[in-house]
């Protein structure tokens, strides 16, 4: 059976859909398409129709590089003003043989979160820590196990109703159905998860068009966040306020010359705008690219300290991604302020290599985790939609194999 899923990203600038398919647990990225972005700033949606209009374009983008209609996808939401809760669950093995499946796994985990949840939030995700079986054994994934009791210790998130409501509202408006709700922290990690980030603690800088956000993982576990209001558009409206231009000329120019560092900047790379006072002005590379290295500088140092707030550990490692890193020369500020022992996460991934997709590429490669912990096998499309997709010659790679009928929703308002 063939596993194809999507996530959206639905961030303040842009929009990112993803459309990936696991070939013998691999990602293989099928379509990644990026629209602007409308209805919602600083993380909160301000206008439902607005944004309903965008994540139908960026849906409408995706069906046609892929060749059909996207009708679900996997949403990745911001952790702004979320609440995360340790939790512990145990439940009965009801059945004869006493061996567990993945009904059980699912009904411990949702019983770690119950009566943990205020009033004017919702449940975003439970992450399971360890599950402990009769005899105080301790195991990540007790499927197909012999014991009378499951146990489980979790993680339990929870995020403001209004925000969830918003935006899944703008979601179905759109035509779109989601089957479950991920933190983008969570697909921060998982991006660029392996072996040696799993037995380390570390830290997941994420800095966006309007916010950073700071992530604090032990051994692959989501321990600690932390978003704050400050990111790439903040360079734009520096370059715009320095110089007396308005902010579409300023966008204009920091995408054509801004350097994340001066080092390697130009003097003599000139580009010439209209002021605000009708006066034809030129800028240079090195000056735009020094006020986004103050900029930087600033988003990153304010991370460092958010760091040592939100953990006691030490950190093994710090990466930073998102779509600011795509700045050339990032990573030399990036060094100097966070140390040679940080690093820009590369999206090793053929089809989206722009960090921009991270939280999106992540979220699929969670969700393929948590469906496999649950012995559950999902796709968005049905049997008579990969038939479709078939006839018009729009092959997509991979086996020959018919996908199989979607087996429900994984959120539960």
């Amino acid at each position: 059976m063939r596993k194809i899923v999507s996530s959206i990203d639905i961030g303040c600038d842009t929009i990112k859909l993803v459309i990936g398919e696991f070939i013998e647990g691999k990602l293989h990225i099928l379509s990644a398409n990026k629209v602007n972005s409308s209805g919602i700033e600083n993380g909160k949606v301000t206008d439902i129709e607005k944004l309903s209009g965008a994540i139908k374009s960026a849906v409408s983008a995706a069906s046609c590089t892929i060749g059909i209609d996207i009708k679900k996808s996997i949403l990745g939401v911001n952790m702004q003003n979320a609440k995360l809760i340790k939790a512990t669950g145990l439940i009965d093995i009801r059945n004869d043989e006493y061996i567990i499946n993945g009904t059980d796994i699912e009904e411990v985990i949702k019983k770690s979160a119950s009566g943990l949840i205020d009033e004017g939030f919702v449940l975003l995700g439970v992450i399971p820590i360890r599950f402990i079986l009769d005899d105080e054994r301790v195991t990540k994934d007790p499927k197909g196990m012999k014991s009378t009791h499951l146990g489980v210790q979790s993680i339990v998130i929870t995020t403001p109703k209004d925000y969830i409501s918003s935006i899944m509202k703008a979601a179905s408006d759109s035509g779109l159905k989601i089957v479950d709700i991920i933190p983008n922290a969570l697909g921060d990690y998982y991006s660029f998860k392996d072996v040696d980030l799993d037995n380390e603690a570390g830290a997941i800088i994420n800095i966006g068009h309007e916010r950073t956000s700071i992530s604090i993982f032990n051994r692959g576990i989501l321990a600690n966040n932390k978003t704050y209001k400050i990111g790439g558009e903040n360079i734009i409206r520096d370059i715009a306020f320095l110089n007396k231009i308005d902010f579409k000329a300023s966008k204009e120019i920091y995408r054509d010359i801004a350097l994340g560092s001066v080092e390697l900047a130009n003097l003599h790379e000139v580009r010439k705008v209209v002021s605000l006072d009708q006066v034809e002005i030129e800028l240079n590379q090195y000056d735009v690219s020094s006020i986004a290295e103050s900029r930087i500088e600033e988003i990153l140092n304010l991370a460092k300290k958010q760091i040592n707030i939100l953990t006691k550990k030490e950190i093994s490692y710090i990466i930073v991604t998102g779509g600011l890193t795509e700045l050339k020369d990032f990573n030399l500020t990036m060094e100097k302020v966070l140390g040679k022992g940080s690093r820009v996460g590369s999206l090793n991934i053929l089809g989206a290599r722009d960090n921009s997709y991270a939280s999106a590429i992540g979220i699929l490669k969670y969700f393929e985790e948590k469906t496999a912990l649950r012995g559950i096998v999902f796709s968005i499309f049905k049997d008579s939609e990969i038939e479709k997709m078939n006839n018009k010659d729009n092959k997509i790679s991979g086996n020959t194999s018919l996908l199989g009928k979607v087996f429900g929703y994984f959120f539960d308002s």
